[in-house]
């Protein structure tokens, strides 16, 4: 059991900022270099073996009541969410969080939903790209950043993602079995390793940004 695990369900101050009266996300764009200068300091930690890192997450699912995930390491050439939904008795096909790795080791992101990817940029250039994007919620296309924060900072780092696994956790019978959203497992999941574990994380913020 995890020992005071509410406080791993509080968001990080840090991950945002106030100005005007509105609340704003730390972003990897423009001039912001929060989340960059964050990720510098995480990977002068040490990395932490894969094995010890589904440990901590399946001792605090079971804290809360989710089943734990004995076989979480995945290969993503071979990842159905069909099937994941049906073999984990999922309520909704996007409860689902996973970590993907850089090649020497540190975790790059903890993520949620079913877009397990490897986006990265090619080169500075593309940092602030925009495309056009369909939202699934609100049923049209909107304009978005073309690479995720966590493909831009293993970038900037000068690392590269290890696309030979992920790491998946199926929130098997969310609606039924504790009473957090996804995000708030997929956030206290982040802050439980990095805060409570001192499992560096490159994208350290992203865990908290809804």
């Amino acid at each position: 059991m995890v020992e005071n695990f509410e406080r791993y369900f509080e968001e990080d101050p840090n991950a945002s900022y106030h100005k005007d009266g509105r609340k704003y996300w730390q972003s990897v764009h423009g001039k912001s270099y929060s989340r960059y200068n964050k990720s510098v300091k995480e990977i002068e930690k040490s990395t932490v073996p894969k094995e010890k890192i589904i440990e901590y997450i399946n001792e605090l699912l079971e804290t809360i009541g989710i089943k734990s995930v004995e076989c979480p390491i995945m290969n993503p050439a071979y990842i159905n969410y069909e099937s994941l939904q049906r073999d984990f008795e999922l309520d909704d096909i996007r409860d689902i969080v996973w970590i993907k790795f850089t090649t020497d080791g540190f975790v790059g992101v903890v993520a949620v939903s079913n877009d397990i990817n490897f986006d990265i940029p090619t080169s500075s250039a593309e940092y602030d790209e925009k495309e056009w994007k369909y939202n699934n919620y609100k049923k049209k296309k909107e304009l978005c950043w073309k690479y995720n924060s966590s493909g831009i900072l293993v970038h900037k780092l000068k690392k590269e993602w290890d696309r030979s696994f992920v790491l998946v956790f199926p929130l098997s019978k969310l609606k039924t079995s504790c009473k957090y959203t996804r995000h708030e497992i997929e956030m206290a999941i982040g802050n439980y390793l990095t805060k409570g574990k001192n499992v560096p994380i490159i994208d350290y913020y992203s865990h908290n940004i809804g």
